[in-house]
């Protein structure tokens, strides 16, 4: 019998927030992001906003040894608190019936790792970014886990690990997460935009509420 594991995630959901955003506020009062360069980037994914699925270019060159410590001071100060002791309590619930826990976010992989440590989640799908000569490119690397993506990363994530999706329960807040609540079995709809709050009720998903 294949294990059971429950899939979530993070922002508004395990997170009240944006955790990206968070950190990028963070670069700049760190100074490791200039107020110059981070409103020529604004500017540009305002002009078109999905190109910030893609476009990293805020990172472009900056040291990845110390983006990463950043990363991780901004966890524990800013993102740390966010998380509410609803969400916590439901992870722990999955963990003492036996469930594997898999994170599932296109925030940032390196700023969702001491989430994933503290949770004691035993996977982690979050977006890469490239890297060269010690330094980000501004580009990310494979698939980012947004809508269509993020059920195609977790079948494969269930192909390698033998899990069965059919069994599985998965917590998300946004409509993209309906491409992949369509395949899990146990879909749980958590702090839901008005258009998956609609599609929750039309589908009789659960609907859950995780707050501070």
């Amino acid at each position: 019998m294949s294990r059971v594991v429950a899939i979530f995630d993070v922002d508004q959901t395990l997170v009240q927030g944006y955790t990206e955003r968070l950190f990028f506020r963070y670069l700049v009062r760190r100074r490791l992001l200039s107020v110059t360069r981070a409103l020529a980037y604004l500017g540009q994914v305002a002009c078109r906003p999905q190109r910030r699925f893609q476009d990293k270019s805020y990172l472009e060159g900056l040291p990845v040894e110390e983006v990463v410590r950043l990363a991780r001071q901004c966890y524990r100060e800013d993102i740390a608190p966010r998380v509410s002791a609803a969400a916590r309590a439901c992870v722990l619930s999955h963990q003492a019936q036996g469930h594997a826990i898999a994170l599932l976010s296109g925030s940032l992989s390196l700023l969702l790792t001491p989430l994933q440590e503290e949770l004691g989640a035993d996977w982690l799908i979050a977006t890469e970014l490239q890297r060269q000569n010690g330094r980000f490119t501004g580009a990310i690397a494979g698939r980012n886990p947004r809508g269509p993506h993020k059920l195609w990363l977790l079948q494969e994530l269930s192909r390698t690990h033998g899990f069965d999706l059919s069994q599985a329960y998965a917590y998300g807040d946004h409509i993209q997460d309906a491409y992949l609540f369509r395949s899990i079995g146990h879909p749980v709809a958590v702090n839901p935009s008005w258009r998956l709050k609609l599609k929750a009720r039309k589908h009789r998903w659960p609907i859950r509420y995780f707050t501070l």
